[in-house]
């Protein structure tokens, strides 16, 4: 009833509804405009408040995290930047550890890789662990005539592991087997040589304990690599910022996949 009543009040002239149909649909977008206004103000006040919190993160990591990073001021800030530019300037630089200048192309974050092993002080007075690796009794059948291989020698490689409170230095050792019965044959002696865990860093001599050490130190701990490098050095074993921060870049390419 109500619904006919209304009906029954309409204009009758074309003129008049158009009109009433005009203001309708203006009101309609007007509507509209204001609901994606308060969409687009929600959003913004979402975006307002992660950064909020992003900042509020911030200041708890200032006054409650690490005593590096209690920094409740500009001015703190500053003289923090300042006693380590003072710090930086007085540590010898390892010549070594500086690229060539004639080499323009290099990334920043690596020191370019010279030919041969970086040298690390005191190598030889760290204590010696040795592991060896033979070939199980199946492997050393040579594949020609079934003979035993015997042991003609073994190869010969080097890591710096850090045990928790102390260097080790770990020689692994892999023992090379051949074939006699097709050496006295004239024949190609079959040799075969054991194989030895994989390590971190291709050909790189830090071990997995010392990497996950200076890592963890760096960016879990918040200890400059500066500081490590006197810590190793107290306890008899010097490896240089450069070095270490090679070893970070080597970590973070091997873990890529997981980040």
């Amino acid at each position: 009833m109500p619904r006919e009543t209304e009906l029954a009040h309409l204009p009758e002239d074309s003129e008049s509804l158009q009109a009433i149909v005009r203001s309708l649909i203006l009101e309609h977008q007007r509507e509209q405009q204001r609901a994606e206004e308060q969409n687009q103000r929600a959003n913004d006040l979402h975006i307002q408040n992660l950064r909020l919190q992003k900042e509020l993160e911030r200041y708890k990591k200032w006054y409650y995290g690490p005593p590096a990073d209690r920094l409740q001021s500009g001015q703190d800030r500053a003289q923090v930047l300042l006693d380590f530019a003072q710090e930086l300037e007085q540590k010898p630089v390892n010549p070594e550890d500086v690229p060539p200048k004639s080499e323009p192309e290099y990334e920043l974050r690596r020191v370019k890789r010279g030919k041969g092993r970086r040298q690390i002080a005191n190598f030889e007075n760290l204590p010696v662990t040795t592991q060896v690796y033979e070939l199980t009794p199946e492997e050393r059948a040579c594949p020609c005539c079934g003979v035993e291989r015997k042991e003609i020698g073994a190869e010969k490689s080097w890591q710096v592991e850090y045990i928790p409170g102390r260097f080790e230095r770990i020689e692994h050792l892999r023992k090379k087997y051949a074939c006699p019965s097709c050496e006295k044959q004239g024949e190609n002696p079959q040799i075969e040589v054991a194989a030895k865990a994989e390590s971190v860093v291709d050909k790189g001599m830090a071990g997995p304990g010392l990497l996950a050490y200076i890592v963890t130190s760096k960016f879990a701990d918040y200890l400059p690599l500066y500081r490590l490098e006197d810590i190793f050095e107290r306890q008899g074993f010097e490896i240089s910022r450069a070095t270490q921060s090679v070893w970070c870049g080597d970590v973070a390419d091997l873990v890529e996949p997981l980040y």
